[in-house]
């Protein structure tokens, strides 16, 4: 019996913590984590790219570490992924250029961002389907 109150005691604990450690992404329906130096977001399709996933964003001593990583991904694809002023659901001109998403991954390091700053404001993470069709958004992740 102790064995069950204990168990019930846990899991009403972890699920009161969640919220505290957690952001709406109210464009995917989706709770981001996030810490005082990094954030894990959830990104997800747009357009009905089938392309959704997870970014990573943390502090470094040389900048912003920044990895996006997409399921479903064309072959061959070159999708280029920026950080966007605004939200999934409007989002504005891009501020910082990231790499490239090739193979669904992406990992770029951003001088002069950090996590506060980032935290400030309304930024998205998103990747166009390619070079030549910029409009085209495949998948957005809300910092």
């Amino acid at each position: 019996m102790n064995l069950a109150r204990l168990a019930i005691g846990l899991a009403a604990a972890i699920a009161l913590s969640a919220p505290a450690m957690a952001a709406p992404n109210t464009v995917n329906s989706m709770s981001n984590a996030m810490s005082k130096s990094s954030l894990t977001i959830n990104m997800g399709q747009q357009n009905k790219s089938g392309q959704n996933g997870q970014a990573w964003v943390k502090d470094t001593p040389g900048g912003l570490w920044v990895k996006v990583a997409v399921k479903n991904e064309p072959r061959g694809a070159s999708e280029p992924a920026h950080i966007h002023m605004g939200t999934c659901a409007k989002l504005n001109a891009p501020i910082k250029p990231l790499s490239n998403v090739v193979n669904g991954s992406s990992v770029t390091t951003v001088k002069g961002v950090t996590v506060a700053w980032l935290k400030k404001g309304h930024y998205a993470i998103n990747a166009h389907q390619s070079a030549a069709n910029l409009k085209h958004y495949v998948s957005c992740g809300d910092l």
